[in-house]
């Protein structure tokens, strides 16, 4: 009986230290929030103009700092030539970059010309919330210069508050980041506005193609 009984006790220790025999919560990629062109060939596409993206928000700082963590993951990316522009830029003025959203075949074609550009990606920042509850909202394309072909597209809500999102930020944490961050951990995601924009331009060059094809 005491055998049986230690016996039991060794099993009962071994689950609680190794975590078997309980379930973890997985999380849930994103899905179908974006559009990509299956049949264009991103290996023609060379060089591409990133523009600072539109700020709906009364966070005046945001649009170029979303901007800027958006033009480092698309560089982590290997995909294209990254051409930044921002709104201080003499070129946004002079290629009418204010009207975006209404872009003529003379506008790309002009884009194209002066820039050396093949393609172009642009969008808004439609929400945003600050520290506690992060979040933020993003509506994302990328258009060929060339013909006005839409290539990629992404719309997105990121919200840290969300379970299914702290599961995510717990993977790129891991992932991603791994070490250097104690006692923290994951939880400098959550905290940092800036780490937290990296987590979600991550989750956005993810829909990207993974290599030139």
């Amino acid at each position: 009986m005491k055998k049986t009984v230690l016996v039991v006790a060794a099993w009962i220790i071994g689950v609680l230290a190794t975590g078997c025999g309980i379930s973890q919560p997985k999380a849930i990629p994103p899905t179908g929030h974006f559009y990509l062109d299956k049949t264009a060939d991103f290996s023609a596409v060379g060089r591409v103009v990133v523009a600072e993206l539109e700020n709906q928000n009364a966070t005046p700082a945001l649009g170029k700092t979303l901007t800027q963590a958006l033009i480092d993951g698309v560089d982590k990316k290997h995909l294209f030539n990254v051409i930044p522009i921002y709104r201080l830029d003499s070129e946004w003025g002079s290629l009418t970059f204010d009207n975006l959203k209404s872009f003529t075949p003379q506008d790309m074609a002009n884009v194209r010309k002066h820039l050396k550009a093949d393609a172009m990606v642009y969008g808004t920042i439609t929400r945003y919330r600050s520290y506690p509850q992060l979040l933020v909202a993003l509506n994302l394309k990328m258009v060929d210069l060339r013909d006005g072909r839409l290539l990629w597209a992404l719309a997105d809500v990121w919200d840290s508050t969300d379970k299914n999102i702290e599961l995510r930020i717990k993977e790129f944490y891991k992932n991603e980041m791994r070490t250097g961050y104690e006692p923290m951990n994951w939880q400098i995601v959550i905290n940092s506005p800036n780490t937290f924009y990296k987590y979600v331009i991550y989750e956005v060059t993810a829909t990207l193609p993974t290599n030139q094809q």
